[in-house]
């Protein structure tokens, strides 16, 4: 009599899960996307470029036909190109805003679960963030300052008032400086959207920092003290770079930089250490 031998079953392996991680290109590229598909943010930032560009053009037309030149009216324009980019205040809060509706907005929707669910380690969505805030925000800014540049010139130009040339001392700096100011500002609209992750309060923190807090210093801090302790405040240490004849009281330029630096970076940091920790 024959016996049988049974064979065991072959153990099937378990599938393997598949990876929907996305590669930091990949992320990169989603936030791109939506940063170009939400109209919001579209619209965002062409009234910061409309702002720029209407502020310097009505500012020079003002001057030229009001009488602050040795023209017509007479007087002195100490420094032409701060003229033309007298926009850059007014425009920073309404950049700032498009730095915070690029964060704020997906928690508003829920959005952020999933694109964090995609993306678990999360902070390449904060770095992707910032770089596509930045690459949008820099080449239109600069495009904007040059523009506004060229053409306040030729107004006062016509006015018989000083001007200014690209390749005079401190021009250059200046537009791109303005450009810098302008981006980094949208980049503390990303951290503190990211931080409060609502962007009414996002955009109020923001606005007291960068408006409310130089007049509030005016007002409230002895005048032994006011000079040293304001010109570190964002605002002012970016003008130390944002034009050719800066304020005397102001900081150098590369003391400037570096202490603007520093107001973007530090609430970055402190976005990127709490969505490491907090749940979406």
């Amino acid at each position: 009599m024959s016996t049988m031998t049974l064979e065991a079953p072959a153990v099937v392996p378990p599938l393997a899960k598949p990876d929907i991680r996305l590669s930091f290109r990949g992320v990169l590229r989603s936030e791109w996307v939506k940063l170009r598909s939400v109209r919001s943010s579209a619209f965002t930032l062409l009234g910061a470029a409309f702002a720029m560009l209407a502020a310097g053009l009505i500012f020079a037309s003002t001057i030229g036909s009001g009488g602050d030149g040795p023209g017509p009216g007479g007087g002195g324009v100490a420094d032409p190109t701060s003229i033309a980019l007298s926009g850059v205040m007014i425009t920073q809060l309404i950049i700032g805003v498009l730095g915070v509706m690029a964060v704020s907005s997906e928690y508003s929707t829920g959005m952020i679960r999933s694109t964090l669910t995609g993306v678990p380690s999360r902070l390449p969505v904060l770095a992707a963030k910032v770089a596509v805030v930045v690459g949008a925000v820099f080449t239109t800014m600069l495009a904007v300052s040059v523009v506004v540049f060229l053409g306040a010139q030729a107004i006062m130009s016509g006015a018989d008032l000083p001007t200014a040339a690209l390749g005079d001392p401190g021009v250059l700096r200046a537009i791109v400086g303005s450009a810098a100011a302008l981006t980094g500002v949208a980049v503390m609209g990303v951290a503190f959207g990211s931080i409060l992750r609502g962007t009414a309060g996002a955009i109020s923190t923001l606005f007291a920092l960068v408006f409310l807090a130089p007049g509030l210093g005016q007002l409230l801090l002895p005048t032994s003290w006011r000079d040293d302790v304001l010109k570190y405040l964002p605002s002012n240490a970016s003008g130390s770079f944002t034009s050719v004849v800066p304020d005397p009281s102001a900081l150098g330029t590369t003391a400037g930089a570096l202490v603007f630096a520093a107001w973007v970076a530090v609430p970055l940091v402190v976005a990127a250490v709490l969505l490491r920790r907090r749940d979406a």
